[in-house]
């Protein structure tokens, strides 16, 4: 009797955990949906940090095979898949995001608009990709024309967790990839984990199929690591983490490392803009004080830093402010169009650390805005950087769009072999303005 009890209670306690993997699929379909759809109501703050990583050529290398197709192997004699990669450079890029009609909208933080522009028109240098914040979710769970496997169990973190496959084909795929200055569809494919228990999403991975002619990359998988993040009353599903790792077709790889912060629920609508401004607060209302400041090429100005920049923790995208150290007048005249404590306003651009071939920072600023007894007014300058120490240094100090230079910008070097700078506050610069009008 004592025997059969046992048993009895053993198959009831493993009745508790072994669930039917089709049944659990079909539950946590229908709750990643509404979750997806959920994410609308609230904005997050989205931080990448970017690696660039070159495969290093042995020396004496042994002889190469006749070269593949370049995304399986580059020309004979140069980086092949097998070849240890060696890190190149870091940058980092933050942004805020929403969903809006299933679509990821970004803005710069604090900025007063979402932009309706696609995130690389907003980031213009390095690889960006949306999907981590909800377009996945709703891309991957849901649509028709996906097809789901069951693959069996894994354990981690001392739960056990069903594992499927899935695989989106092209004509179901809302996966576009950049391939010759055009968005085109793509198929994709890879795997996630549910708790059969709580239905909760815990991993999702990504992985490119065959990529559309002209594309710059090889191969692209990302891996999204779930948790669950309280906000108001309410729960949402977010990454605690996602992973873009990126093959170019000369062998070098990047890898994009995505994190969230400072959620909140976005109660009024967003104002959908096609702003082409480095910050959409640029348009800013003038209060009561003096007229709007209208400036010509050219005039030299000193500014001052605000307040710190760390490289630790600083980001292209964050607002920067500097104090005019100078008064600004025009050649011959002593009229100052801009005194000396006036506030200018803008964004960090660009925040690098380069360790091959040389060791150095590069900081980018962008200024547009100037805050003179109250009343803001459109602002513009440019800060030359030192060429020869750019040379001696293999930096590449342009920033493009469509071939046009960035003109509105200060680049900045710091030549060192430590892994972090502080730029003090303080820290002057010079720079000569650009035409501006008064409005």
């Amino acid at each position: 009797m004592r025997f059969v009890l046992f048993f009895v209670a053993a198959a009831l306690a493993h009745g508790q955990t072994a669930r039917d993997p089709d049944a659990v699929l079909d539950q946590a379909l229908a709750r990643l949906q509404e979750m997806a759809h959920n994410l609308e109501k609230y904005v997050c703050i989205e931080t990448v940090d970017r690696s660039y990583y070159q495969r290093v050529v042995p020396r004496e290398a042994p002889a190469r095979p006749e070269p593949a197709p370049a995304c399986s192997q580059t020309a004979a004699g140069s980086a092949s898949p097998g070849d240890p990669l060696r890190l190149e450079s870091t940058d980092r890029v933050r942004l805020e995001v929403t969903v809006s009609r299933g679509r990821e909208l970004h803005s710069w933080p604090g900025a007063t608009r979402f932009d309706s522009r696609d995130v690389d028109e907003l980031i213009r240098d390095g690889p960006v990709s949306t999907g981590a914040f909800g377009g996945y979710l709703a891309s991957v769970f849901g649509p028709p024309g996906i097809t789901y496997h069951y693959n069996g169990e894994q354990s981690a973190n001392g739960k056990t967790l069903f594992e499927y496959g899935y695989r989106v084909p092209l004509e179901a795929s809302r996966l576009e990839i950049k391939a010759d200055a055009a968005w085109r569809p793509a198929a994709y494919e890879g795997d996630f984990q549910l708790d059969p228990q709580s239905l909760e999403l815990e991993r999702l991975t990504v992985r490119t199929n065959e990529l559309p002619p002209g594309a710059a990359f090889c191969q692209a998988a990302t891996t999204l690591d779930y948790r669950r993040v309280h906000i108001g009353d309410s729960d949402i599903l977010l990454p605690r983490q996602s992973q873009l790792e990126i093959v170019l077709l000369n062998g070098r790889e990047t890898r994009n490392v995505t994190t969230f912060s400072n959620c909140r629920e976005y109660q009024a609508e967003s104002e959908i803009v096609f702003d082409t401004s480095s910050g959409a607060e640029s348009n800013a209302t003038p209060r009561a004080g003096r007229g709007r400041v209208a400036l010509t090429i050219g005039l030299p100005v000193t500014l001052a830093l605000a307040e710190p920049i760390d490289t630790a923790a600083a980001s292209a995208g964050d607002p920067v402010a500097a104090k005019v150290v100078t008064p600004v007048r025009r050649p011959g005249s002593t009229e100052e169009l801009i005194p000396a404590g006036a506030v200018v306003h803008g964004r960090i651009r660009r925040v690098e650390h380069h360790l091959l071939p040389a060791p150095y920072f590069l900081i980018a600023l962008s200024f547009n805005r100037v805050e003179v007894q109250g009343v803001l007014s459109p602002f513009a300058a440019r800060s030359e950087a030192n060429a020869e120490l750019a040379k001696e240094l293999g930096a590449n100090l342009e920033m493009r769009e469509t071939g046009i230079w960035f003109w509105d910008v200060g680049t900045f070097l710091f030549p060192t072999n430590k892994s972090r700078m502080v730029i003090p506050a303080g820290f002057e610069s010079k720079w000569f303005t650009l035409a501006t009008g008064a409005r």
